[in-house]
């Protein structure tokens, strides 16, 4: 069970903090900030526009519960988060928001946090055991990732050839997204998995290795793709190539999906909301600092979009 640590203990590390943000660019007009009481580390990526948005929400969100949040960008890279850890631990953060880089490194990164008496809010990945933290807020990466396989089961009638398309290997999103696709798998016993392969945060590889499937598996009818770029890449790789027979299904819910999803160049995707997920870590840090219990974890629907309800959706990022 994660820790409740004290609001005394909280507070006992708290330093006269200055009004705003430590970040510019709340959102067009925005209101006026409230003058900061709580000093809120938030240790993330920014390597996607993804996570720009969840930074946005989480900047303006402050601004307007009277929080100053201090971002620090790991680049997908679990070392330099940890060292990033230890400048909020020097800077006396009130609270500290994290999204692991990585599930298992990140363990000593958050046990460091602990050590420091600074309570910790986990926020869109997941984290190994073996650390203390209030609660989890985020997207449900894995009922997310199930929705999307159930889309595309659907769309190739429940049998035929797919491949997988996956992001980087080892972090949460990559494990609960593949096993989300191994066990709706089990459900259809006529469709088989006839490969899987990287895209490494690129489009281009993304396009190549469809175009690779493409010539190695004529009877592929579909392809799930961890992420909605990725997703667009590949179906417009299909396309390129007469193969609009294949069905393409990603995660995310961009607005560039959403309209690829209208034109019916893209099966469908799940919706994630980074810009919730940033505001609610922040509204969560301010009501324990304020001495509110917190529950265990805070989840974020992910619902389905496809072509018959894409007109409802606009997308975050």
């Amino acid at each position: 069970m994660a820790r409740r640590w004290s609001l005394v203990a909280a507070a006992a590390l708290a330093l006269a903090l200055a009004p705003g943000c430590s970040d510019e660019g709340g959102p067009p007009g925005a209101e006026p900030p409230v003058a900061a009481t709580y000093k809120i580390g938030f240790c993330m990526t920014l390597d996607h526009p993804y996570w720009q948005n969840m930074r946005l929400g989480s900047i303006d969100e402050g601004r307007k519960l009277g929080a100053e949040v201090i971002i620090m960008n790991a680049k997908e890279d679990p070392v330099l988060q940890i060292q990033q850890i230890q400048e909020l631990i020097a800077k006396r953060v009130d609270l500290a928001c994290v999204v692991p880089m990585k599930r298992e490194p990140l363990v000593a990164g958050v046990r460091a946090l602990n050590e420091a008496r600074i309570p910790v809010i986990i926020v869109n990945r997941e984290v190994d055991e073996g650390c203390d933290y209030l609660c989890y807020t985020g997207t449900d990466t894995y009922a997310g990732a199930v929705t999307s396989a159930e889309i595309l089961m659907k769309a190739v009638g429940g049998k035929g050839g797919i491949v997988e398309l996956h992001q980087h290997l080892g972090t949460g999103p990559q494990l609960a997204r593949s096993q989300a696709l191994q066990d709706v798998l089990k459900k259809y016993p006529d469709v088989r998995l006839l490969g899987r392969a990287p895209h490494d945060g690129d489009r281009g590889k993304a396009i190549q290795e469809t175009q690779v499937w493409l010539g190695r598996f004529p009877d592929l009818r579909g392809i799930y793709a961890h992420g909605d770029n990725f997703a667009i890449a590949a179906a417009d790789a299909c396309i390129q190539a007469g193969r609009n027979d294949v069905a393409v299904v990603g995660m995310g819910g961009s607005q560039e999906a959403i309209e690829a999803i209208r034109e019916g160049r893209l099966t469908g995707t799940s919706f994630q909301q980074p810009e919730e997920e940033g505001r609610s870590a922040v509204r969560l840090a301010v009501r324990y600092l304020k001495g509110e219990k917190l529950e265990a974890r805070y989840m974020i629907p992910c619902p389905a979009i496809t072509k018959e309800n894409a007109h409802e959706f606009k997308g975050q990022f």
